[in-house]
């Protein structure tokens, strides 16, 4: 998703106890959410920022590019997020997202949602992240991909993160989103890569797959955080 609040709760573990704010200025060879490209096979560019406090609460806004050859042209993600520190492996979250557009055909696409998410430290294992997702007016997707009607639907989603060697790491990714109301169809999504860390640096490689419509891809990219 993307969302800076939930990034600056995941990426800084146990910090609960001072005020900060930070953000990740990105490209990447295409923009992809939840299996459907946002960016139509183009580059996209995105910057994403956060202010969390000593209360367990992070503010985001993430700004992004969308598909040059018409319709929309820019996302904008506003969220808010409280936390709970459970122990020093594990955390749990609760958040709410508005998604919003401009352009042409901005109406068909604005919609919001509220989160429960988890995230587990388990060392050796990696880190593990799980989280469903409610959303009263998300876009169903056709079997072509198109978005057709706004009857809300389900998104749960699962993560693993895991350093391999230095600063390189393997990331893993499942979801699955479903409509409700019997509008569209469900589809899941995957992805499996590696990234690169190098100070405020960040390289990833992914391949991707998608199955609105059946598809995969492979999407690079690089983001400074700051």
């Amino acid at each position: 998703m993307g969302i800076a609040a939930l990034a600056a709760v995941a990426t800084v573990p146990g910090a609960a106890d001072a005020q900060t704010w930070g953000g990740t200025l990105s490209v990447v060879s295409e923009r992809v959410s939840r299996g459907l490209s946002l960016s139509g096979d183009h580059p996209g560019a995105t910057a994403d920022f956060f202010y969390r406090d000593d209360r367990n609460w992070a503010l985001g806004l993430g700004l992004g590019t969308l598909n040059p050859d018409g319709g929309a042209t820019a996302e904008a993600i506003v969220s808010a997020t409280r936390w709970w520190q459970v122990d020093d492996h594990r955390t749990l979250t609760l958040s709410g997202a508005y998604y919003d557009y401009s352009g042409p055909g901005a109406g068909r696409l604005r919609y919001s949602e509220i989160s429960i998410g988890s995230l587990w430290d388990g060392g050796a294992w990696g880190q593990w992240g799980g989280t469903v997702s409610l959303s009263p007016d998300l876009a169903a997707s056709s079997s072509r991909g198109y978005a057709v009607g706004h009857p809300g639907a389900t998104i749960v989603e699962l993560t693993w993160h895991r350093r391999l060697w230095g600063a390189l790491a393997a990331d893993l990714g499942w979801g699955i989103v479903s409509p409700w109301g019997g509008e569209g169809s469900s589809y899941r999504f995957a992805n499996g890569g590696l990234s690169y860390t190098a100070g405020a640096w960040r390289f990833t490689v992914s391949r991707l797959y998608s199955s609105v419509p059946p598809q995969q891809r492979w999407v690079a990219g690089v983001a400074w955080s700051f």
